[in-house]
């Protein structure tokens, strides 16, 4: 699907309207292939100094900022992408909820498009980028719980697999080690999968509040926070607070048998965990998502989902970042409870209603390609 690539002058010139090394012919490449190129700046000087280097050579659009903000809207956003490196350029992605991309070689380096936009060190890194956003399939795995509630996964989780290949197990691995010990050559390709999934996805893009499952102890998923917080300040949300807090650590679920875990379901989670008494007021017939780093069997999820769902919320989303899966299909052990009580104080009440074992879900191998893809381009 063809995409409107802004970019701003410093991302194409220097100081003095010098074209970067390799920009030519990514402009002719995103021409042929069918995409809109358009160049941006505030001033009038500006825009004729650039209208004039470009002038006979390419087939682009030379504009300026505000017209460009002003043709962006919720229907269209997916449409766009934007290659910049000052704090302006994020302020723009951010307000209109597109995707944005740090250009390494630009001479304009802030802090904040460093920070949450997708760095690519050359033009031609970021072509190659393009294409794969281009037919992008995102999500591993999909699964409607209910009518509200819907549960993704980034990538499989599973290294033992026989269609497997060993660069993929590899960079499964590696994945795993990120979210364990911060190995950021891993991060930065689920940062840019994940990213570029949320900025194509509408109801994403629209989500009102971001959180994280808490980890079993006190410490905090530095990477899943991080994950989380880019979300949230890519589509321009500003709550902060955690939606869960954990009183009193637990067991590792990893530590626990399987059978165990599925026939304790949600319990640890409510006798362990409240919903945040700062961010209660704010769950009301609002879109939430909740990042977590694994699923297996969706204990955690249907913790959160449950809790959720009674403080209000308006539709769920609980996002992993990996997918274990046992077996065809996979087990999701949807769990109905009644809770009773005030849910930001230890101590509310939960019964259980029913329990089922869902064995399916949409499964998209396409997105292990894609996977292996980016991490190419970003190490190459």
């Amino acid at each position: 699907m063809s995409k409107t690539i802004i970019f701003p002058r410093l991302t194409i010139f220097n100081e003095s309207y010098k074209m970067y090394e390799g920009i030519e012919n990514l402009i002719n490449e995103l021409d042929q292939r069918g995409h809109n190129v358009v160049i941006i700046t505030h001033s009038y000087e500006s825009l004729i100094s650039i209208e004039q280097e470009v002038e006979n050579k390419f087939n682009v659009q030379c504009t300026y900022r505000k017209a460009v903000r002003e043709n962006i809207n919720d229907d269209n956003a997916h449409e766009f992408i934007i290659v910049g490196s000052s704090d302006e350029d994020l302020y723009l992605a951010a307000n209109k909820k597109i995707l944005i991309i740090n250009p390494g070689w630009s001479v304009k380096q802030d802090a904040k498009p460093n920070k949450y936009g997708i760095t690519m060190s050359s033009p031609e890194k970021l072509l190659k980028a393009i294409s794969i956003i281009e037919n992008q399939n995102n999500w591993f795995f999909k699964l409607e719980v209910d009518d509200k509630t819907t549960i993704l996964a980034l990538t499989s989780a599973n290294t033992m697999n026989r269609d497997i290949d060993v660069s993929e197990k590899t960079i499964i691995e590696g994945f795993n080690k990120s979210l364990k010990d911060g190995e950021r050559k891993y991060f930065n390709a689920l940062y840019f999968h994940l990213i570029s999934g949320v900025m194509k996805n509408s109801l994403l893009r629209n989500v009102d509040v971001w959180g994280v499952f808490p980890s079993s102890g006190e410490l905090v998923n530095e990477e899943v926070e991080q994950l989380k917080d880019s979300c949230r300040y890519l589509t321009n949300k500003r709550l902060q607070e955690p939606i869960f807090m954990r009183h009193t650590p637990v067991e590792k679920s990893r530590d626990t048998a399987n059978h165990v875990r599925l026939n304790v379901g949600c319990v640890k989670h409510f006798e362990s965990i409240i919903l945040n008494p700062k961010v209660s007021k704010h769950i009301k017939n609002k879109v939430v998502c909740i990042i977590d780093d694994y699923l297996t069997n969706g204990t955690s999820f249907e913790t959160a989902r449950n809790i959720l769902l009674k403080a209000g919320a308006k539709q769920v989303i609980l996002l992993a970042l990996g997918r274990y899966k046992r077996g065809q299909f996979g087990i999701y052990q949807k769990e109905e409870y009644r809770l009773e009580g005030n849910l930001s104080e230890p101590g509310y009440k939960y019964t259980l209603l029913s329990k089922e074992q869902i064995n399916g879900g949409e499964y998209n191998v396409r997105a292990r390609e894609e996977l292996k893809e980016i991490y190419n381009i970003l190490i190459s």
